[in-house]
């Protein structure tokens, strides 16, 4: 994944605002365009993506040892949370 990768902030407190600002602008950006996703098939395929990126997210911050990737895997599945829940149609 992208996200531990980016991650490189001298501190975790500066990687979780990176995590939690930036990327979550994303998301809101999707929430705004959400009648695309409604009305077609692209929110079927945006569920299986959000739940496979849920599932690696969990499953590699649980072999990290370093603080920054593990709160930017932990992002990573909240952010598939996030995109699973506006591919069912739950605003």
């Amino acid at each position: 994944s992208w996200l531990p990768a980016a991650m490189a902030a001298p501190t975790p407190v500066s990687a979780l605002v990176h995590s939690s600002t930036l990327v979550s602008a994303g998301v809101y950006l999707l929430i705004r365009f959400n009648i695309i996703l409604s009305t077609s098939w692209l929110g079927q395929l945006l569920l299986l993506l959000s739940g496979l990126t849920m599932f690696m997210a969990g499953l590699g911050a649980n072999f990290e040892f370093d603080l920054k990737k593990i709160i930017a895997l932990s992002t990573l599945s909240q952010l598939g949370l996030m995109m699973s829940i506006l591919s069912m149609g739950f605003l």
